[in-house]
């Protein structure tokens, strides 16, 4: 889990302190959201949190491991337009990645959290 505080707001940008396993007495890490140019940067890693590439082989290995498991049950390979190959890799984050889900999913809705918690384990 995840904990994650809104901590400075203007009409450029919000910025977020996030809190790996809600450890708030640990260092936490800063996500900013950009509101002019919708971008989200995670500014500084927490302490405990982590943060691995994925490769675009690695991404087109598991879609070989979804149509493998599609074609077992009877069902057609996802197609191109469904699921197409990857051609870039792209960096994910253990803890940040799941706050900023939570964080964006409200924003879209026009709601800018406070605070929060997202769970998944």
């Amino acid at each position: 889990m995840v904990t994650f505080r809104l901590v400075e707001e203007t009409e450029d940008y919000l910025v977020y302190w996030y809190f790996p396993d809600g450890h708030e007495d640990e260092k936490y890490g800063i996500i900013l959201i950009n509101k002019l140019n919708k971008t989200i940067q995670i500014q500084k890693l927490a302490d405990k949190d982590f943060s691995y590439i994925v490769t675009s082989e690695e991404q087109n290995q598991f879609r070989e491991s979804v149509n493998a498991m599609r074609k077992e049950d009877g069902l057609p390979p996802l197609s191109k337009q469904e699921c197409p190959y990857a051609k870039t890799e792209f960096t994910k984050t253990f803890f940040a990645d799941h706050a900023i889900k939570k964080i964006i999913k409200s924003y879209k809705s026009r709601k800018i959290l406070h605070e929060g918690i997202s769970a998944w384990y």
